[in-house]
């Protein structure tokens, strides 16, 4: 393989497991939030100090709101799909036996 061919090729795989290594860390923190809100409702609904609830209730709000926001970030997982297609129809040589993540 040529070296005009090496690097593009190279660069693909750093952007592809640059791209994996973010969505697993953007999926690990929305795993990590709909984990909190879900024991916070539940801590909301034993709850009996109105004080308290009202707390428990603005920490559930900023979770989901934290979460809506996650979601429509998700454009990474757009990009992925495009690095993935992107390789896969690019021409066919030799197999590599390199990892992408």
């Amino acid at each position: 393989m040529s070296q005009l061919t090496a690097a593009p090729e190279s660069a693909r795989k750093s952007e592809l497991s640059r791209l994996c290594v973010a969505i697993r860390g953007k999926l690990q923190f929305m795993d990590y939030l709909v984990r909190a809100a879900v024991a916070d409702a539940e801590r909301y609904q034993d709850e009996t100090d109105p004080g308290t609830r009202i707390f428990i209730r603005q920490l559930v709000e900023m979770h989901a709101a934290n979460l809506r926001q996650e979601g429509q970030n998700m454009r990474l997982i757009g990009d992925l799909c495009g690095e993935l297609e992107s390789l896969v129809d690019g021409p066919f040589d030799a197999p590599d036996s390199g990892e992408f993540a």
